[in-house]
Parts: structure tokens; sequence; C-alpha cells
């Protein structure tokens, strides 16, 4: 679970920067500063890459919080149909999962039950079903 608080952590601190970013550029907008002309649009570039930061990752993630502390996880399944490049998301039966990238060892094809967080789906945990589970 360190990894979750770890992503939750890492997209706050990411909109914090963004944010203090984008008050340094209200402000020289304000004054004037700018050498060429195109940059007085630069805050409202910024205010919407901060709203698609926050509406994305950290919301749900915040949403997340109260589940993961209370440790009542959905339970899913089904077959993975495709693994990211960075290994960290995971794709079962057309359903995104967040999975931890340093414990991530399934292959596409394999049938996996998991435990995921209702808005982010990161997956809590992911455990490959045996063939007698299969077949009773």
């Amino acid at each position: 679970m360190s990894y979750f608080w770890a992503n939750l952590g890492a997209h706050m601190l990411i909109t914090l920067i963004l944010l203090i970013v984008f008050l340094w550029t209200v402000q020289n907008s304000q004054r004037y500063r700018w050498k060429r002309g195109f940059l007085f649009v630069l805050p409202t570039v910024l205010m919407v890459i901060i709203l698609v930061q926050v509406g994305v990752f950290v919301v749900p993630r915040m949403l997340d919080s109260t589940t993961v502390l209370r440790s009542t996880f959905r339970i899913g399944g089904g077959t993975i149909d495709k693994v990211s490049s960075l290994k960290d998301h995971i794709v079962v039966d057309g359903e995104e999962y967040y999975v931890n990238p340093f414990e991530f060892d399934y292959e596409v094809g394999d049938e996996v039950t998991i435990k995921y967080t209702p808005y982010a789906h990161y997956a809590y945990s992911v455990e490959i079903v045996e063939e007698q589970e299969k077949d009773a």
C-alpha cells in the first residue's frame, strides 16, 4: 500500500509545483513582463493542465484514501488483455487497473482476481487463479 500513498503524494506535489508556476505566470502577465505576446496565454494553458491533473489523478486517489484506510476494496476478476510497457497498469476484461510495477509478474492471458479501489482503480492485490479453482 505504500506505493498508493507515494503515488498520491507525487501527484499532489506535481499539482503544487504547477500551481506555483501558474501563480508566477499570472504575476508576470499582470506586470507585462513577457517579451513575447503569446506568453500571455500561458496562465490559461497551465490552469487547464492543473485541472486535468487534479481531475484525473488527485481527486480519484483522494476519494480512494478512505477505502485504503478501511481496507474495503472491491473484488473483480477476469483475463489480462493488455500489460502497459511500464508495467504500471493492466487491462482486465476491458477495465484498466493501476498496479505496483515493482511487484509485477503477470502476463497477457493470465486469469486473475483483483482487489481494487473504486475510483482510481488501484489494484491492492492481483492473484492468479489456479487451475483447480477454475475447474471447481
